[in-house]
């Protein structure tokens, strides 16, 4: 009887028929396409490792990882904050009517303490910032913007607030000491318009501010003072968003312009742009921890994964809801969202591979999730070999089975890939199954290079056989000729 949800196969019946054929096939399709250009673009849509955070019934505005990355706070547009856990999915605490007119932005602080901002009064005149204690008792009220306070940011040292409001102020918020309050320190007004985006550098020496004036604002920062250092100009609309790069050396910015920009911090120059990186406004943007990715999400209803050293699109989440905010965990592994169809979501968060080795990738995974699972970009001038690929990989799944086919792809693949290659879930000694399909491999080969030996050997045989039909023939012909001399004689 077939196992439940499996595919059936000619396995069952042949374990290893057309093994080397498929085998020699993939082998030549990947020296084929990897690196010499080709490029073949397959992205890989885990949606069935996707958790869903629920509690909310208003879109979601923003959300704050805790520094331990155990809690996933979150604001609504109906004022409310729910904290969740990441490791059960339950919320542990909810706050309602935090604000009148929504929750605008949050940010944990060291101690498990939540800052929240966001505005009370209609005519929103009124922009407070609230501190809560880790299960959201509310601690002390910040008052110092003319308007709603759109954003809010923790100095890396947990020492320092900024925050940014719709009065174009900036306001550096410091804590005296333990077991105090937080105090206003400082308050720039180098922008024209609402400040929406705020955000400390990793090394905490910098601070950026994105308007709607359409510029970026980059001061120097030292022990709670704020010093204005460059004026970056190039959007033509609202900057809704920014994130420096782990090691500082760059500056990300999402604009309502479509675009999505990137500034060295130092000289406060343009290095890269990526012009209609979405198709409508871009919301958010966040580096990864480790550097490797930005991931940007946009007003056109998708979440982008791009190569932050080259700036290429590495894949794109089609959704049918919008994400206001993203966020990538400590470990880089997954991205944390906020939002518009009520719900924080986690999603696992790989490196995507645009090379020769990414369609032979996707069948692992294929494998592994079952075909539903996994999703494929638009076909382009590479859809031939991508035809020509899936076609392989498709005969021999169906061929050998899922767990010959899987180890049988191990071999192709590079250690380095993101995804675990041997399907566990198929096996609890891979290693055997390893060494059988290895033992089978050169099994084949041997069989093969016998029968190559003795075609060769009867090859020989017939060369030999023909060349004395030859000579025969020709002694024959040569009798013929004599017979016929003599007949003319006489």
């Amino acid at each position: 009887m077939r196992e439940k949800g499996r595919m059936p196969h000619k396995a069952e019946k042949e374990p290893i028929r057309h093994l080397y054929k498929q085998y020699n096939a993939l082998n030549s399709l990947l020296d084929t396409t990897d690196g010499g250009g080709v490029g073949v673009g397959v992205g890989v849509n885990m949606l069935m490792d996707e958790q869903l955070l629920h509690g909310h019934n208003a879109d979601v505005r923003c959300l704050a990882l805790s520094r331990s990355n155990g809690h996933v706070a979150s604001g609504s547009k109906r004022g409310s904050i729910i904290i969740h856990s990441t490791s059960s999915n339950k919320v542990e605490y909810r706050a309602d009517n935090v604000f009148a007119n929504g929750v605008y932005g949050l940010c944990y602080l060291p101690n498990g303490s939540l800052v929240a901002c966001g505005y009370d009064d209609e005519d929103d005149s009124n922009g407070i910032l609230k501190v809560f204690s880790p299960s959201l008792e509310l601690v002390q009220t910040l008052e110092g913007h003319d308007g709603e306070v759109g954003c809010v940011t923790i100095s890396p040292s947990g020492s320092h607030l900024a925050s940014g409001g719709g009065d174009g102020k900036l306001i550096i918020w410091s804590e005296p000491g333990e077991g105090g309050e937080w105090a206003r320190v400082q308050v720039l007004e180098d922008h024209t318009d609402v400040i929406f985006a705020v955000f400390f550098s990793p090394d905490g020496k910098q601070l950026a501010t994105g308007s709607w004036d359409t510029s970026i604002n980059l001061y120097s920062f030292n022990e709670g003072n704020a010093i204005l250092a460059h004026t970056l100009e190039g959007h033509t609309h609202y900057v809704y968003s920014l994130s420096f790069s782990p090691d500082c050396k760059l500056l990300c910015s999402g604009s309502g312009d479509t675009s999505i920009k990137f500034w060295n911090p130092a000289d406060g120059s343009l290095v890269k742009s990526i012009d209609q990186a979405h198709t409508s406004i871009v919301y958010s943007v966040s580096y990864s921890p480790n550097g490797r990715i930005l991931v940007s999400a946009g007003y056109d209803y998708t979440m982008k994964i791009w190569d932050a050293e080259t700036f290429e699109l590495k894949h794109t989440f089609e959704q049918e809801f919008i994400t206001v905010q993203l966020t990538v965990t400590a470990d880089s592994n997954f991205i944390v969202s906020a939002n518009t169809d009520h719900t924080v979501r986690i999603t696992p968060c790989r490196e995507y591979h645009l090379t020769g080795l990414t369609p032979i990738l996707n069948l692992i995974l294929h494998i592994v999730y079952k075909w539903e699972f996994v999703s494929f970009l638009d076909p382009n001038e590479n859809t031939s070999i991508l035809e020509e690929v899936m076609k392989n990989l498709g005969e021999l799944v169906h061929n050998v089975g899922y767990n010959v086919a899987s180890e049988i792809l191990s071999f192709l693949s590079p250690a380095h890939l993101p995804v675990q290659i041997t399907p566990t879930r198929w096996t609890r000694d891979p290693e055997r199954l390893i060494k059988f399909m290895r033992a089978q491999l050169e099994g084949l080969q041997k069989e093969k290079g016998e029968k190559e030996a003795a075609m060769e050997a009867v090859n020989d045989m017939q060369r030999v056989e023909i060349e004395e039909l030859r000579q025969r023939n020709a002694e024959l012909e040569l009798d013929e000729d004599s017979e016929e001399e003599d007949s003319e004689v006489e």
